[in-house]
C-alpha cells in the first residue's frame, strides 16, 4: 500500500501519520507512507518528522519500534512541487492522496481573505494538479463548517443543495471552494475522492495515553487562554459580557477519533462525503460557563446580540477586538445538528460531556496553553 500525507506535522495529520504507521507495523503491512514537508528554518524535514515519533506524546507502541524501523516505511517527499512529476511519478503511482494540509485562520477581516485562500484554496488546486495523474483516489480533510451558517440538521452532502450556503468567514468559503473544486475535477477524471470533515477539534480522548493531549491549542482553547492569562495579570476581573445565542451550540470532536475515522474510511467507495462530529453540540452558555470556571475568570455575563454594544471597559475591547470578533459569529449563529448515523456506524463516537470539556481546558491550563513547536 502507498499512501501520500500532507500536513504530518499538524495538528491532525500527526494522528494520521500515527494511525498508519501503526496499522503497517501491526498487521504486517508491505507499505510506504510518502510525506510533503519541508525544512523549517535549520530544522531538515526529517528532524522533523522524528521529533514527532520519538516525544513523550508519541503513541507507545511506535516509540517502542524505534525511529530507525519507522523510517523504513517513510519517504519524504522535500521538493518544489513542480518537481514532484520527473522525481516520483514512477513511484507514487496508485497511491492513495490524503491531503490534510490546511491553514485554519477564522478571521473577519477582509484583508485577510486573499491570504486565507492562498494557503488552502489555491494549495489545494496546486496539489491536486500535481497528483492527480498518478494517483488512485484524492481524499481531503475539510471541515464541518464549510456547510456555512445553517440551522437544523446538516447531512453529509454539501454540494446538491437547493439553496447557496453563506459562509462566516473567509476560512469557511475557502474549504467549501477546494471541496467543490475537488469533486468536480474528480468527477471530470474518473478519480475517486472524498471529502472528510471534522468539527472543531479538541484534545485525545480514545485510549490511555496522554489524554487530552493536542499540540495546538485553537478555537475554543484560545477563548480560554485569553481569559487565563487575563485572570492571572490582574486582582480585579471586570465584567465581560459574552454575546450569544443560547440556544446554538460548539461541536466538539477529539483528535484522536478523527484520525481513526480518515484512516478507516479513506479506502471505502461508498462514502464521499463525511462530517466528522459529535452526535450534539456542547451549548455555548454551558459552555462558557465551564471553560471561564476552570480558567478563574468568573466575572461574565451573558447577553442576547445587539446593535448598540458598546464596550464598558478595558477587557472588552480587547476581547472583542482580538479573538472575540472571529469567534462573536460562532456565538451568534443558528442552533444545528449533524446526521451522524453513517458516521456513528463506523465508530462509536465519543462523549465529550461537561467532564471531557473540563478536562480538555485543564490540560491546556496545565500546559500554559503552549504550543508545540514542530
Amino acid at each position: 500500500m502507498k499512501v501520500i500525507l500532507t500536513g504530518a506535522t499538524g495538528v491532525l495529520g500527526s494522528h494520521i501519520m500515527y494511525e498508519i504507521l501503526e496499522s503497517f507495523v501491526q498487521n504486517g503491512i508491505d507499505g510506504t507512507l510518502y510525506l510533503i514537508s519541508r525544512a523549517k528554518g535549520k530544522v531538515s524535514a526529517k528532524e522533523r518528522i522524528s521529533k514527532l515519533l520519538s516525544s513523550s506524546y508519541t503513541p507507545k507502541n511506535l516509540k517502542e519500534i524505534g525511529l530507525e524501523t519507522l523510517h523504513q516505511y517513510i519517504q519524504l517527499i522535500d521538493v518544489d512541487l513542480s518537481e514532484v512529476p520527473e522525481a516520483y511519478s514512477n513511484i507514487i503511482q496508485g497511491a492513495y492522496f490524503i491531503h490534510s494540509a490546511g491553514f485554519v485562520n477564522l478571521s473577519t477581516d477582509e484583508e485577510q481573505r486573499d491570504k486565507i485562500f492562498e494557503e488552502n484554496t489555491a494549495f489545494t488546486k496546486t496539489i491536486f494538479e500535481t497528483f492527480s495523474p498518478f494517483i488512485t483516489k484524492f481524499i481531503y480533510i475539510s471541515t464541518a463548517f464549510s456547510s456555512g451558517e445553517r440551522s437544523g440538521i446538516i447531512g453529509n452532502d454539501f454540494h446538491n443543495l437547493d439553496f447557496e450556503p453563506r459562509f462566516r468567514n473567509a476560512y469557511e468559503n475557502a474549504k467549501f471552494e477546494s471541496e467543490k473544486f475537488v469533486i468536480e475535477q474528480s468527477n471530470s477524471l474518473g478519480l475517486p475522492f472524498q471529502i472528510l470533515r471534522p468539527s472543531v477539534i479538541g484534545g485525545k480522548m480514545m485510549g490511555t495515553e496522554n489524554n487530552y493531549f493536542i499540540p495546538k491549542f485553537m478555537v475554543f482553547y484560545l477563548l480560554a487562554k485569553f481569559f487565563h492569562f487575563t485572570a492571572n495579570k490582574s486582582s480585579k476581573q471586570l465584567n465581560v459580557r459574552f454575546i450569544v445565542n443560547s440556544a446554538t451550540g460548539l461541536n466538539i470532536i477529539p483528535v484522536d477519533y478523527v484520525a481513526k475515522i480518515i484512516f478507516n474510511t479513506f479506502q471505502r467507495e461508498d462514502i464521499q462525503q463525511l462530517n466528522i462530529v459529535n452526535r450534539t453540540s456542547f451549548n455555548i452558555v454551558s459552555g462558557l460557563e465551564l471553560i471561564m470556571n476552570e480558567v478563574g475568570y468568573s466575572n461574565f455575563s451573558t447577553v442576547s446580540d445587539t446593535f448598540d454594544f458598546d464596550y464598558q471597559n478595558s477587557i472588552e475591547k480587547i476581547y472583542y477586538e482580538s479573538i472575540g470578533k472571529h469567534l462573536k459569529p460562532y456565538f451568534i449563529t443558528d442552533a444545528n445538528e449533524y446526521d451522524t448515523s453513517m458516521l456513528q456506524s463506523i465508530l462509536p463516537i465519543p462523549n465529550v460531556d461537561a467532564t471531557a470539556l473540563t478536562n480538555m481546558i485543564h490540560y491546556a491550563r496545565m500546559h500554559k496553553f503552549k504550543d508545540i513547536k514542530v
